[in-house]
């Protein structure tokens, strides 16, 4: 049985993929310190990847790309060096967690349905 990788589940996932995007982004640009987007990530992350346990990795990929171009593109830069420094700590360390959070999700996702 062959199935497309793009169908119509996986275009779905791919919208919640935006929202958790922005989501992410508007954590990145309004907490004052780095927790709340590196709790929040993981965990949106880890839905992601347990929503395609299977090609997660294609919605990680997506959210980070999502992520860093919603950053450059369209949050404006802050004033100070150490506002700057935080919201960059926030965005990089995001991506790099959206990764992590999706594996988890995809792992979780095919443990459950093995046992």
């Amino acid at each position: 049985m062959s199935t497309s990788f793009f169908d119509r589940r996986f275009g779905i996932n791919l919208g919640l993929t935006l929202l958790s995007s922005a989501i992410i982004l508007f954590c990145i640009k309004t907490t004052p310190t780095i927790h709340l987007p590196y709790f929040i990530t993981p965990a949106l992350a880890a839905g992601l990847g347990f929503l395609e346990p299977r090609r997660g990795w294609m919605l990680a990929i997506a959210q980070a790309v999502v992520i860093w171009l919603g950053y450059m593109i369209f949050v404006p830069t802050p004033d100070g060096p150490a506002d700057r420094d935080i919201e960059n700590f926030g965005l990089y360390g995001s991506m790099i967690l959206t990764f992590v959070g999706s594996f988890i999700g995809g792992l979780l996702k095919r443990a459950l349905d093995r046992g």
